[in-house]
């Protein structure tokens, strides 16, 4: 009977373990195409993300090339979620220095430099290496104290113009991770490139290739940028210096255009010494004439300090800048006219124009001196007992 009954349940059980079986096969199956259709939605996911980011980076270096360091960081921290620094380094003057830096723990590394053969330091190892490094390299010190991961990957390795970006992290990350930000750096590259290029050519356009000066035409621009935004602060004083050096064409005649570059370059250093750098301008504009503008500065304040600098123009040692065995027959001084705005004039090709001809002024009541506009619109000479 047990046999009989055995025999009975056998199909039954047969037939259990058939549904147990298919059962199995099509959970397995649909997690199977689940899994399948969220890694495809996934990678979907991710190529919309990277579209995304080149066409952001497209946009950003026609913009400038901060503007692309701006993108690489918000992108970096978008295919890269745990990636909480970022970090990057151009090849300036022999050494790689920290051109930008993103996050709360390296606010201080912007302007830090490194050495370029700094075998310990993460961006000079992936710039040698030109290709990936992470910490796990041997001899590697973090970026930071509190990294537990970073990458350092290479965006350009020409000499000259190398760059680096630098990724890390608090917690470990993951391969994918990795190497999401190396197909970053490599869809960065030709932005940033691109935006340094640009930045270079703008730069050339904008500053003198000779004294490292504004030119002419970049420092009216300023100028005119700085009058109409004092027109809406009633208080808000510009004053400009034309300043035109005394003989440069005897001292060019007597000592060749090499020497006249060389004390140019020269005359640039003591005006670029005479402006707070922050919001003064000085400029090149033209031949062997400058302008220079203080910004917030009174009218008798300036004139002092444009008394200051025909003092220094005339004490340089030009000495060193002739050629050998020449003789020292031509000094070197300068005139230099003073005009403020809004008091001497109502628009920056005026103020201009006013400390133009306070400057010929100068020049044709003795050179070596300093004239402005005086109260009657006419000029004055800064008298002797008037000087600092």
């Amino acid at each position: 009977m047990i046999a009989d009954a055995a025999r009975e349940l056998a199909p039954v059980v047969a037939a259990w373990g058939c549904a147990a079986t298919a059962a199995f096969v099509t959970a397995r199956t649909r997690a199977s195409a689940r899994a399948d259709r969220l890694a495809l939605r996934s990678a979907r996911e991710r190529e919309a993300a990277f579209v995304e980011v080149a066409r952001r980076l497209a946009g950003a270096a026609r913009d400038s090339v901060n503007a692309v360091r701006d993108e690489i960081a918000r992108a970096a921290r978008v295919v890269a979620p745990a990636v909480d620094g970022v970090l990057l380094y151009d090849e300036h003057e022999g050494s790689l220095r920290c051109s930008a830096a993103y996050g709360s723990r390296f606010a201080y590394f912007a302007g830090s430099q490194i050495a370029l053969d700094d075998p310990a330091a993460l961006a000079a190892r992936a710039l040698g290496a030109g290709h990936r490094v992470t910490l796990t390299s041997e001899g590697i010190r973090p970026p930071h104290p509190a990294d537990a991961a970073a990458v350092g990957v290479p965006l350009a390795l020409d000499s000259g113009r190398a760059c680096v970006m630098i990724a890390t992290a608090p917690v470990d990350l993951a391969p994918e991770s990795i190497e999401r930000l190396v197909a970053l750096a490599d869809q960065a590259s030709p932005a940033y490139l691109i935006a340094l290029d640009r930045e270079h050519d703008r730069r050339r356009a904008e500053y003198d290739g000779l004294t490292g000066l504004l030119t002419p035409r970049a420092f009216r621009q300023r100028l005119m940028a700085l009058v109409d935004r004092a027109r809406f602060a009633p208080t808000t004083q510009l004053v400009l210096l034309f300043v035109d050096t005394d003989r440069f064409k005897h001292w060019n005649d007597a000592y060749g255009h090499a020497a006249g570059d060389a004390l140019l370059r020269e005359l640039a250093l003591l005006l670029r010494g005479a402006v707070r750098y922050e919001c003064d301008l000085v400029a090149r504009n033209g031949g062997d004439e400058f302008c220079v503008v203080f910004n917030d500065t009174d009218k008798a304040t300036a004139i002092e300090r444009a008394e200051l600098l025909r003092a220094r123009i005339a004490a340089f040692d030009c000495c060193p800048l002739r050629p050998d065995g020449a003789s020292a027959g031509v000094q070197i001084t300068a005139s230099i006219g003073v005009a403020a705005f809004p008091a001497d004039a109502s628009s920056a090709s005026e103020l201009l124009e006013r400390a133009d001809a306070a400057m010929y002024h100068a020049k044709e009541t003795g050179r070596d001196g300093v004239a402005y506009v005086d109260l009657g619109g006419g000029f004055a000479r800064l008298r002797l007992e008037e000087r600092v």
